[in-house]
C-alpha cells in the first residue's frame, strides 16, 4: 500500500486519473486535495489515491502551460497593439487634444481618444494561483491589486478592500466543488465554498449596486452558478459545474479592462 503526506502529488483511481491534486491535509485514512492545475478541491480515501511521479507531472504541467500560454499570449498581445500602451510608450498621450478635431470641440475621432484600463482587485483562495495571477496581470500592462484570502475569510474583508482600492472589476476566486453524489445541484450545502463567494459578491454590491460600475467576476470549479449570479455577479463559475483554468478569470478581467465602453468582445478561448 502507498504512503501519503501533505504535499504529495496525486490522482484517483476512480476517476481515471482525470486531475492531478496536491494533499493538504490527512486525516483518518482520508486525503483533503486541491487541484494544481484547476480550480477545485476534493477528498478521497487514501486507498483510492496514486502517486504521479515527477515525469508524469512535469508533462501534465508542460501540456497544461503550452495550451494556457496559447491562450494568455493572445491577451499579452491585445495590450502591445493596444491604443493605451501605444499611446503611452510613445508618448503620445499629451498630444491627444492636437489630434481631434477642434472646430467642433464636441466631436472626437473614436480611435485617439485614450483609453485608460480598468483597475482590478482580484482575491484569490489559493496562495500559489494568485502569484500566477499577479504576474499575467503584470505581463498585461493592468493595474490590479491581488490578495491571498482564504475562501471563508474573503467576504469579511472585500468590503474595506473595495473602500480602499476603488476598483472597475472584482475578481472573487479560489477553489470549490460540488458533491455530485447528492444529486442537488440547487442546494447550496452540496457546495464547498459557493456560500462564501455568494456572500462576497452581496457584500460588493452592498459597496457598489450598479453592475456597470463595478464588474464582479465569482466562483471556481462547479460552483453555484445561478446562486452567484442572483447575488449581484455579472459573470460567475460554473453554469454547467464545469472544471476552469487557474487563468479563466484572468482572461474575463483582461477582456473588460482593455473594452472600451462602445464595443463589445468576447473573451478568448
Amino acid at each position: 500500500m502507498e504512503i501519503f503526506k501533505v504535499g504529495d502529488i496525486v490522482a484517483r483511481r476512480s476517476y481515471n486519473y482525470d486531475v492531478i491534486f496536491r494533499i493538504t491535509n490527512i486525516r483518518n485514512g482520508m486525503a483533503d486535495l486541491v487541484g494544481v492545475t484547476v480550480r477545485i478541491v476534493a477528498d478521497s480515501p487514501e486507498y483510492d489515491l496514486k502517486h504521479i511521479s515527477k515525469e508524469e507531472f512535469d508533462l501534465h504541467i508542460k501540456k497544461e502551460e503550452n495550451t494556457r500560454m496559447a491562450r494568455m499570449n493572445r491577451c499579452y498581445s491585445r495590450f502591445k497593439n493596444n491604443n493605451y500602451y501605444n499611446n503611452y510608450n510613445n508618448k503620445n498621450y499629451y498630444n491627444i487634444r492636437e489630434q481631434n478635431n477642434f472646430d467642433n470641440p464636441n466631436i472626437y475621432k473614436k480611435d485617439n481618444v485614450l483609453k485608460k484600463p480598468g483597475i482590478i482587485l482580484h482575491i484569490d483562495g489559493d496562495a500559489e494561483y494568485a502569484k500566477k495571477c499577479r504576474e499575467s496581470y503584470k505581463k498585461m500592462g493592468l493595474t490590479a491589486y491581488s490578495y491571498n484570502i482564504p475562501e471563508q475569510e474573503q467576504y469579511k474583508q472585500v468590503y474595506s478592500l473595495l473602500q480602499r482600492i476603488r476598483p472597475n472589476i472584482l475578481i472573487l476566486t479560489g477553489h470549490d466543488a460540488f458533491a455530485r453524489k447528492r444529486n442537488d445541484i440547487y442546494n447550496l450545502d452540496n457546495y464547498k465554498n459557493s456560500r462564501y463567494y455568494i456572500q462576497g459578491v452581496l457584500e460588493a454590491r452592498r459597496y457598489e449596486h450598479n453592475l456597470d460600475n463595478l464588474v464582479i467576476f465569482a466562483g471556481a470549479c462547479q460552483s453555484y452558478y445561478e446562486a452567484i449570479i442572483s447575488a449581484g455577479a455579472n459573470f460567475a463559475s460554473a453554469p454547467k459545474r464545469v472544471l476552469i483554468d487557474m487563468m479563466d478569470p484572468i482572461i474575463v478581467a483582461e477582456t473588460i479592462a482593455y473594452t472600451p465602453v462602445y464595443e463589445k468582445r468576447v473573451p478568448q478561448k
